[in-house]
């Protein structure tokens, strides 16, 4: 019978259960299996062909599957032949490897989810469910979501080169990695999550590995980068599960991942694994041949060792790497090489990622240890050459070299170049493992061009000022093509050389903003500033008298006024005057300064160059406990590069440097609350221009505070746990709320004094104080709300002076419902069972229960949840003995309203009236 394209859409309901009832001895009689996942590649917009890989246990050959049903998340399903025949067992294992493989379009773009579940594991898993590990199902999903083709591209999984069955021995170091591709240039990382029975349930009773036999060298971990799976000395013999979940992002979005579900084999061994050496990174410029030497070793001279390699780089369709090593089992040391001619179309964000395996036979035949090294190489696009800026009338001409050497790369993966610009220079070294210009401090001003004048490509940029250094570098971009050729995974070379180029100036320029002084009415300030550049200025037209007057603001008015006594004049251009001027009776202690210089010609007294504004510092001070946060602000035309923070030193008068840094602001911490600190600020800073290259020193004013404990203690992080399922029926459900010490977890809080516990049985009430808890030590309170079936909960802590945090984050659970009817009742009014009544009633928010008697009449209907049925009918006619048929719909209160139960009351009640 052909099943691999029956889907539970197109059958009829019968037909569909008869189909269950035929395979049922199928189901029941699963696979045993050991380890997988699901992959896919997307053929279409809506289109993808999954493939299920799974290795099962080879001797279960009455459980053998010739199909499975992959659910393709979109409420459809299909059972899928096995692709490649009976399956490939591995030679001396008790292994053998199936695929499926099916094709499927889906109604619209959206993100689903993969899945298969095979009833059965195999047996004695020593970290699932052990011993009864044969009685878990398996079950393996991918999640993936359809992106715009139009603009973002088709997607596929990542591939994953290295089998999911790996071999390790008791007290010897094991690693593994998945290695996965991902063929569409996306970025991949790595997570350790517990095996899945189903769709979000982990297998019962799992443990990671290292908790088998637990110790101080037993440990795992997982390289979230490279995957690097790593066991330091397994403790048991036996097999292990672990699941790795292989995330995709593009664009630093999430839009796949796979879950693989693993297998390793842990036996007594008297041997050691072989051991590699190589290079384990490497960054070359696109076009280099990599020649990569491996060097193998084993540590038992009688093992044969074996070398082999996956990875990216074997993967791709044009100039993809191969392994220069002996075939096969050979003696050791050796040594193999690793070849791989880069070109354009390598180039990627991302480092490629080629694991190396040595194996050697020390089981027998082909069995042994292995060691395992990956190695990361990042190929960059190269750098643009022979950058050159030419200053035109009004704008910067940028040009450079005319070939770019991987213009011609194939699939149009070579998109453009962009422009960068930043004010003054940044001459870092080129570093082939860095592309693009992140954290540079350049700006993109042109996203990209392909201008060219036949010889050199070119860009214009006409948004530039006067006095500038300007420094541009320009950057080769790649990038995949949708169907529809827009460009994704945009990935930028190494950047060129800078060139920077000074732009005419013609006005004063401010060098120093710098408070010589601190005091409420008799501050001062320290101004200096230079004149125009003689050639820019045209002093053949611009012929004297000079005259510069300094004018001055402050930061809360709109105009200038000028300083009085800050006048110069000068007859010739290059006569020496003085360009400073110490600015006095200002109020430095609370007010920030700004200050302009302006320019008159030709004896006149109309400024028409004007200097652009510049600031003095203003420090100001934020007191809290046992600290002080400095913060500063300034307004200045040149570059500060750096600021040094002083304090004043009771003991030697003198203000002492406490640190450097390039933020504008400083915690000084450790302080003693209640005594004054005094602070200024000193900035170091240049203009970067081509005629001035002196660091420009200024200071701020000096400010004080007293530091004093304003500062709440760190929120609690609240968990609330309620195991219904773990009561028995007559207990009194209580609610256990744990949350965090913060005088352990944060440093803001070693002196938390008391909590404050809320409670409300309303997600949208207010919380109301139910307890206090003095010892800040105990973590954990016991409540038993008195009624509703929702109770909400916050949790706060008060400092010793005080100071309380802020309620935790609301947490909100359903109580335990519970509701029972019995099943007799005596309304013969002697006091005792007169009313029909719930046996059990808890959090049950109303009912619908109706009551019919032998012919099926409804004599009785409430939707009261104590019911309190007396005997009457609901008209109050006294009705007989006997027994009566009841249905209640049972209505509880959730968080997310009133809900209906699932389960249907329904039964009989005796009614007696003669005892």
């Amino acid at each position: 019978m052909d099943i691999s394209h029956i889907t539970k859409s197109n059958l009829a309901p019968r037909l569909w259960i008869a189909l269950v009832l035929f395979l049922l001895p199928v189901i029941v009689s699963a696979t045993h299996n050991r380890s997988g996942e699901i992959t896919y590649e997307q053929v279409g917009p809506l289109t993808i062909i999954a493939t299920m890989t799974t290795y099962t246990k080879a001797t279960s050959t009455s459980a053998d599957r010739d199909s499975l049903e992959i659910f393709w998340g979109d409420g459809t399903s299909e059972f899928v032949l096995r692709e490649n025949g009976a399956g490939d067992i591995i030679p001396g294992k008790d292994i053998k490897v199936n695929f499926y493989r099916s094709e499927h379009t889906y109604p619209g773009r959206a993100t689903y989810t993969i899945s298969f579940e095979d009833p059965n594991r195999v047996s004695g898993i020593l970290n699932v469910n052990y011993p009864n590990s044969v009685d878990i199902p398996f079950y393996l999903e991918t999640t993936f979501s359809f992106l715009n083709s139009q603009f973002q591209g088709e997607n596929n999984s990542a591939i994953l080169l290295q089998a999911p069955i790996d071999f390790a021995c008791v007290g010897e170091r094991f690693i593994h990695n998945p290695n996965a591709f991902d063929p569409d240039g996306d970025s991949l990382a790595y997570e350790l999550v517990a095996p899945l029975q189903e769709a979000g349930v982990e297998v019962p009773a799992y443990v990671f590995p290292d908790q088998i036999a637990s110790g101080v060298l037993n440990q795992i971990s997982l390289n979230e980068e490279t995957g690097d799976f790593v066991w330091e000395s397994p403790q048991s013999a036996g097999e292990y599960n672990i699941a790795i979940k292989i995330k995709e992002y593009r664009e630093g979005v999430l839009i796949t991942s796979i879950i693989r579900d693993m297998q390793i084999f842990v036996d007594l061994c008297e041997y050691k694994p072989p051991v590699i050496e190589v290079q384990q990174e490497l960054c070359v410029v696109a076009g280099e041949l990599i020649e990569l030497d491996i060097f193998v070793t084993d540590p038992d001279p009688d093992d044969l060792v074996e070398l082999t390699a996956t990875g990216g780089p074997f993967q791709l369709e044009r100039d993809s790497a191969y392994l220069e090593a002996p075939m096969g089992f050979q003696e050791a040391p050796f040594q193999g090489k690793f070849v791989w001619q880069t070109t354009c179309e390598h180039i990627n964000n991302f480092a490629y990622q080629v694991v190396f395996r040595a194996q050697d036979n020390a089981a027998g035949g082909n069995e042994g240890l292995a060691d395992l090294k990956t190695v990361l190489i990042k190929v960059v696009g190269p750098a643009p050459q022979d950058v050159t800026a030419d200053r035109n009338l009004e704008s910067v001409l940028v040009s450079w070299e005319q070939p770019y050497a991987c213009e011609d790369a194939e699939n149009e993966y070579f998109i453009g170049f962009s422009v960068w610009r930043r004010e003054g220079s940044n001459p870092f070294p080129p570093d082939t493992c860095v592309n693009g210009l992140d954290g540079k401090g350049y700006q993109r001003i042109e996203f990209v061009t392909n201008d060219s004048d036949g010889s050199r490509y070119f860009y214009e940029d006409d948004n530039i000022e006067n006095g500038k250094l300007y420094c541009y570098r320009v950057l080769g971009e790649f990038a995949l093509r949708s169907p529809d050729g827009n460009p994704y995974n945009i990935v930028s070379s190494m950047p060129s050389e800078e060139i920077c180029i000074e732009i005419s100036r013609d006005f004063p320029l401010l060098l120093n903003v710098s408070v010589e002084e601190t005091d409420p009415t008799d501050g001062s300030i320290f101004v200096r500033w230079t004149k125009p550049i003689a050639m820019d200025l045209d002093t053949v037209t611009n012929i004297g008298p000079y005259t510069y007057q300094l004018y001055r603001r402050e930061a809360d008015e709109a105009l200038f006024n000028p300083v009085a006594g800050a006048k110069f004049s000068s007859t010739f251009f290059a006569t020496d005057l003085d360009t400073s001027f110490v600015d006095t009776g200002l109020n430095t202690q609370e007010k920030q300064y700004y200050y302009e210089v302006r320019l008159a010609v030709n004896g006149t007294e109309d400024y028409e160059f004007f200097s652009p504004e510049a600031s003095s510092i203003f420090l100001s001070i934020s007191p809290s406990d046992e600290r002080n946060l400095l913060t500063w602000q300034e307004e200045v035309t040149w570059q500060n590069i750096s600021y040094d923070i002083f304090r004043f030193n009771e003991v030697t008068m003198t203000f002492d440097s406490l640190i450097r840094t390039e933020n504008n602001e400083y915690l000084d911490r450790n302080l003693i609350n209640g005594q004054n600190y005094c602070y200024k600020i000193k900035s170091n800073g240049a203009y970067g221009l081509l005629t001035l290259d002196e660091l420009l020193v200024n200071y701020s004013q000096e400010n004080c505070a007293i530091p004093r404990d304003i500062l709440p203690p760190c929120t609690p992080d609240l968990t609330v746990e309620n195991p219904c399922d773990e009561r028995e029926d007559d207990d009194i459900s209580s609610n256990t709320l744990n949350w965090n010490n913060p005088a352990i977890a944060c440093e803001d809080s070693q002196d938390a004094s008391f909590y404050r516990i809320f409670y409300v049985d309303d997600p949208a009430g207010d919380l109301e104080e139910i307890a206090i808890i003095e010892d800040i030590n105990t973590v954990t309170y016991e409540h038993t709300p008195e009624g509703g079936s929702i109770a909400c909960y916050g949790v706060s802590v008060v400092d010793s002076i005080g100071n309380e945090s802020l309620i935790s984050e609301r947490v909100c659970i359903e109580n335990c419902p519970l509701y029972e009817l019995p099943n007799a009742f005596t309304p013969n009014s002697d006091g005792t069972n007169d009313v029909f009544i719930p046996r059990k009633n808890r959090f049950i928010e109303r009912v619908n229960f109706k009551l019919y008697n032998r012919w099926g009449n409804l004599i009785f209907e409430t939707s009261n949840p104590q019911i309190n049925w007396d005997g009457n009918t609901s008209s109050g006619q006294q009705v007989d003995e006997g027994v009566y048929h009841y249905v209640c719909e049972v209505f509880e209160r959730s968080i997310s309203g009133l809900e209906q139960r699932s389960d249907l009351l329904e039964g009989f009640v005796q009614l007696i009236r003669s005892e």
